[in-house]
């Protein structure tokens, strides 16, 4: 009788670290939406100081990563085929689906110099597991580094899959 417990409870512990072996090599899945992804994103200026008075809205790709940077690519009226992609920091915030960003991304003028950057500051919050919207105050700076201008700005964003 002891023999056949010995070998159910070997067994039971190969069968065991078996299956921790197999399920360790499946990704977990996050049960909580995140930001983490691929967004198409429809930003547009606003009157910081009447939000209902809009520019005309252009469209943007986001790419937040999980290590926390992101990437993003934009061509909003006024600017040139010379603009770079944008490159920044996000992070979660308190309360349920919130973040924010900071990118930031270089200008050239029609010869190729640089004449100076574009920074974006953004609180984003989720809607759901496959839309956001966020509101964002932008600031360009010369080549010398000198705030030229500051608006403000706002997007919704919807998950590419």
């Amino acid at each position: 009788m002891k023999l056949k417990t010995q070998i159910l409870a070997i067994a039971l512990g190969v069968a065991a670290s078996t299956s921790l072996v197999w399920s360790a090599d499946r990704p977990l899945r996050e049960t909580t939406p995140t930001i983490q992804g691929v967004w198409q994103v429809t930003r547009m200026g606003v009157n910081c100081d009447d939000p209902n008075q809009t520019r005309p809205p252009f469209p943007a790709l986001m790419t937040f990563y999980r290590d926390g940077t992101l990437t993003a690519y934009a061509n909003p009226p006024g600017t040139g085929p010379l603009d770079t992609p944008e490159a920044g920091l996000w992070q979660r915030e308190p309360g349920s689906q919130n973040y924010s960003f900071h990118d930031i991304s270089y200008v050239y003028d029609e010869n190729g110099a640089f004449a100076g950057s574009g920074v974006v500051t953004a609180n984003v919050h989720l809607t759901s597991a496959n839309s956001f919207e966020y509101s964002a105050t932008i600031q360009f700076f010369d080549a010398d580094g000198n705030l030229v201008f500051s608006g403000c700005g706002r997007a919704t964003g919807t998950r590419f899959e």
